[in-house]
């Protein structure tokens, strides 16, 4: 039921109803409800679900690898994640305000992206003051946020090749602004 989820947010039927979780799991829809308190307890599960389902997206192996190459590496797996599963996030954000669970999930999930983000660029990070370095750990997951894909792919109509681009030019000036290196990434995504 839970991979049904899943599958009918990728295909775009954000929110799925009850309705549509038991017909792609292929159950009905009273086992639907001997299985989860209702929709919110569905999707709640969802994003529990959502961190093994994903989790090689938020691996940093990378971080001794040059600045382009790390760049790179953070966009590719966050537009990889929001391509596949911003629909979710985007079902769980607008659910925040009316169910507790479903909040302190996107609460650990912001903490995880922040997480990746201080791993992929300590080598910039630890050359700046405490507070230049929380504002710049800041600005990129802000550049690189669900929030910011939605922006950019349904109000701006980029798909995810453009908004790659994007983001890495932005990520590139950003680094290079706050700490200067010798390198400028080559857009290759």
């Amino acid at each position: 039921m839970i991979d049904a989820v899943f599958s009918l947010v990728q295909d775009g039927k954000v929110p799925p109803t009850v309705d549509d979780v038991a017909e792609r799991a292929g159950v009905s829809v009273s086992s639907i409800f001997r299985n989860f308190d209702g929709l919110a307890d569905i999707q709640r599960q969802a994003l529990e679900n959502f961190q093994p389902r994903f989790e090689h997206l938020f691996v940093v192996d990378d971080a001794d690898r040059s600045r382009a190459e790390r760049i790179q590496a953070h966009v590719r797996a966050r537009v990889d994640l929001l391509a596949a599963a911003g629909g979710l996030l985007r079902v769980a954000r607008a659910r925040t305000l009316d169910h507790t669970p479903i909040l302190e999930g996107v609460a650990r999930l912001r903490g995880q992206f922040a997480d990746q983000t201080r791993l992929r660029f300590a080598l910039e990070i630890e050359q700046l003051s405490p507070a230049e370095a929380a504002n710049l750990c800041a600005l990129i997951d802000a550049t690189t946020s669900p929030d910011a894909f939605d922006v950019m792919s349904g109000a701006h109509a980029r798909a995810p090749r453009q908004i790659s681009k994007t983001w890495i030019t932005a990520l590139d000036a950003l680094l290079a602004q706050w700490v200067p290196g010798p390198q400028r990434t080559e857009q290759t995504t």
